[in-house]
């Protein structure tokens, strides 16, 4: 399956689906679980979402118009919902659990209203798993009413980027600070790096990717945007898994 022939709203919800039908695998592992929920869970991994995108890439690349993306993203939405809500039910039995050790704690220690607040140094920090994380971050990025503004891409990818990741991003404006002209990204890779850079041209936005080997610049390839978010989400996604200090300025940005 080539992600990266998908329209960019396309690509965002089967990770978001995969992200979450990864949580129903490990659970039904876990639990067992043999319901209609799981049996559908099971189903929407093995061909539900493989047959809906594989309609989409079986057309000609000259047919994938708007009306086909408009279709695909529809069917994608449907799964989506239907995969969380699927997964809700599975994880019923959790949650009732969870409400039972929580009656079982209030009847040992009191009512929480009783107890004093714990200090804030001691309060522990809620981290979303980093590819989830990165992804949100690019659910703004790729708002469609932004993709139809060239210079609302380039405006909106340099908000995001520079206040999440600083020191990896770099925005040239216009004179006297004006409109965004390019936004550049550069993801490490251990002792090399991948430079993801959009720029405006004429009517529209050039995205392109650059290997950088100890230093220096490789050949820079452009690429259609939605291959362009692909790539720099699953890269950043590995960045952030590495990185704490990263996950926790994107996770801040995110919560607050």
């Amino acid at each position: 399956m080539t992600m990266s022939a998908l329209p960019p709203d396309a690509a965002l919800a089967v990770t978001r689906i995969e992200a979450m039908l990864d949580e129903a695998t490990r659970l039904i592992e876990r639990t067992g679980a043999a319901d209609e929920s799981a049996f559908a869970l099971r189903e929407t991994e093995r061909r539900y979402l493989p047959d809906t995108l594989k309609a989409y890439l079986d057309l000609p690349p000259s047919q994938r118009d708007s009306v086909a993306d408009g279709l695909l993203i529809d069917q994608l939405r449907l799964l989506e919902r239907a995969t969380a809500s699927r997964l809700a039910a599975l994880s019923a039995a959790g949650r009732a659990e969870l409400a039972a050790n929580g009656a079982f704690l209030g009847e040992r220690f009191g009512p929480l209203e009783a107890l004093p607040e714990a200090p804030a140094a001691a309060l522990p920090t809620v981290a979303s798993p980093p590819r989830a994380l990165v992804a949100r971050l690019f659910e703004d990025l790729a708002d469609p009413r932004a993709r139809v503004d060239p210079a609302a891409v380039l405006q909106r990818a340099g908000q995001r980027f520079t206040a999440v990741f600083p020191a990896l991003t770099v925005v040239r404006r216009g004179l006297f600070g004006g409109a965004v002209k390019s936004v550049t990204i550069v993801v490490p890779r251990g002792a090399d790096a991948l430079r993801y850079s959009l720029e405006a041209e004429h009517a529209g936005v050039v995205a392109s990717c650059t290997k950088v080997v100890r230093g220096v610049a490789l050949r820079t390839e452009r690429v259609d945007l939605g291959e362009w978010m692909r790539g720099l989400l699953e890269d950043m996604s590995a960045y952030v898994e590495h990185d704490r200090s990263a996950r926790d300025l994107l996770t801040t940005f995110l919560t607050g």
